[in-house]
C-alpha cells in the first residue's frame, strides 16, 4: 500500500486548519542556487547527476513510513484481516510503549459495544488521529489525512484506517531508532477482545503515550460537527430550530458529566434509529467507572455519536459534506457539557419530528432552502 505524503510545519496547527505540501520526504523543499558560470554540456550533466546522488544519500531528509512486510495485507478477506491488522499494530505499540517508559493503559469498560462497520471505521480514525498527533510531537511531521468516502464504509475502509495508523506509527519507531524484533507474530485467535473493544484499548493506550493528550477542546471539536449534523438533519422540518439557544454555563463540570450527556444524546438516537428500522449500537453503562472517565475516554464517545449521526444523514438521503470544525481554543468539561446541550435539544426535536412522520431512507430531500432560526 503506497503511504499517504508527510507534511511537516514547525507549530502544530489547530483542527481543521490546511497545510502546505512539502518535498516528497516530509522535509521542507531545498533549492540550489547557481552563479551564471559557462558549463560545457558534459561537465553540467555530470555535475547534475553528481548533486542528485548527492541528495538522495543526504540524511538530512526525513524517512517516508513504508508499510511493514510482516503486516497483513489486503489479500483474501478484508474482515479476516482487520484483527490480524489490529495485532500487528497492538505488538509495535506495545514495544514503543516500553520504550518510552509510558504506563499500560488498564481495562475499562466504556459502556458502549459495537460491532457495526461505521463505528469500527470511526474508532480507526480516531486511533489514526491519535497517532499522528503523536508523530507530530516525535519528529514534527504530520501525515495526509484519510480521504473522506462519501459512498457507504465497508471494511476496506476499515482495514486502510488501520494500516495507515500502522505505517505511521513505524515511521515514529524509526525516527526514535527502536530496532526490529523477530516475528513472533501468531493468527488471531478468539482468546483476543472483539474488534471494537480492541480498538477503544488501542486508543486509550496511544493516548497515553501522548504529550498532549486529547484534552477537552477536542470533545468540543468533535461535538460541534455533531451539531453540524443534526442541523442538517433538521433542515427537513421547516418549523425546527435547527440551532437551539445555548443553555447556561454551569462550571465544575467533569468529564463523567460530558460522558453522560453525550450517552443521552446516543439514547436518542437509538429511539430514532428504532423507529426508521436502522441497526444502532448497545448502550450500557452500568459497569462503567465514571471517576476514571478521562477526556480521551469521552471524545471516543463523542466520535461514536457523530458516528451514528453520519449514518443517519446519508440514509436519509443527504450527501453534502459537513465541514469539519475549527480548533476553538482552550476548552473545559463544563465548555463541552454546554455545548453538547444544544446537540441533546437538537435530537429532541428530531425524535418528534420523526416520530410523527416517520421517513423511509431515501426518501427524505436535503431542503437548502430552510432558513437556519
Amino acid at each position: 500500500m503506497t503511504p499517504r505524503p508527510l507534511l511537516t510545519t514547525d507549530e502544530e496547527p489547530g483542527f481543521g486548519r490546511h497545510f502546505g505540501q512539502t518535498g516528497r520526504h516530509g522535509q521542507p523543499g531545498r533549492c540550489l542556487r547557481w552563479r551564471a558560470v559557462a558549463w560545457d554540456p558534459l561537465r553540467a550533466c555530470m555535475l547534475s547527476v553528481f548533486f542528485l546522488l548527492l541528495a538522495a544519500g543526504s540524511h538530512g531528509y526525513a524517512e517516508v513510513a513504508q508499510p511493514n512486510p510482516s503486516s497483513p495485507g489486503t489479500t483474501g478477506s478484508d474482515t479476516d484481516a482487520i484483527p490480524a491488522q489490529i495485532a500487528a499494530y497492538s505488538q509495535d505499540l506495545e514495544r514503543l510503549r516500553r520504550f518510552m517508559g509510558a504506563p499500560r493503559a488498564g481495562k475499562f469498560n466504556i459502556g458502549i459495544h459495537s460491532d457495526l462497520t461505521r463505528d469500527l471505521y470511526f474508532q480507526t480514525l480516531t486511533l489514526w488521529q491519535k497517532t499522528d498527533r503523536l508523530l507530530f510531537e516525535i519528529s514534527r511531521v504530520r501525515a495526509t489525512s484519510p480521504p473522506t468516502s462519501a459512498d457507504e464504509l465497508g471494511t476496506s475502509d476499515i482495514l486502510a484506517n488501520l494500516q495507515d495508523a500502522h505505517e505511521i506509527l513505524q515511521q515514529i519507531m524509526r525516527a526514535l531508532e527502536i530496532a526490529p524484533e523477530p516475528e513472533t507474530r501468531t493468527d488471531p485467535t478468539p482468546t483476543r477482545p472483539d474488534n471494537f473493544t480492541a480498538l477503544i484499548d488501542l486508543n486509550r493506550q496511544v493516548d497515553l503515550l501522548l504529550e498532549r493528550h486529547f484534552a477537552p477542546s477536542d470533545v468540543y471539536m468533535e461535538i460541534t460537527l455533531a451539531i453540524d449534523y443534526a442541523a442538517r438533519l433538521l433542515a427537513r422540518y421547516p418549523e425546527a430550530i435547527r440551532i437551539p439557544e445555548e443553555p447556561p454555563f454551569e462550571p465544575n463540570k467533569q468529564p463523567s458529566d460530558v460522558y453522560q450527556r453525550l450517552i443521552a444524546c446516543l439514547r436518542s438516537i437509538a429511539h430514532i434509529a428504532q423507529i426508521l428500522g436502522f441497526t444502532v449500537l448497545d448502550i450500557d453503562t452500568r459497569q462503567t467507572d465514571m471517576t476514571q472517565l478521562t477526556p480521551g475516554d469521552v471524545y471516543m464517545v463523542a466520535s461514536l455519536v457523530v458516528s451514528q449521526l453520519n449514518h443517519l444523514y446519508k440514509q436519509l438521503g443527504d450527501n453534502k459534506p459537513v465541514a469539519p470544525a475549527f480548533y476553538p481554543g482552550r476548552k473545559f468539561p463544563a465548555h463541552s457539557y454546554q455545548r453538547a446541550g444544544i446537540l441533546q435539544a437538537q435530537l429532541q426535536q428530531l425524535e418528534r419530528f420523526i416520530a410523527a412522520a416517520p421517513t423511509a431512507p431515501g426518501e427524505a430531500k436535503h431542503d437548502s432552502t430552510t432558513p437556519e432560526r
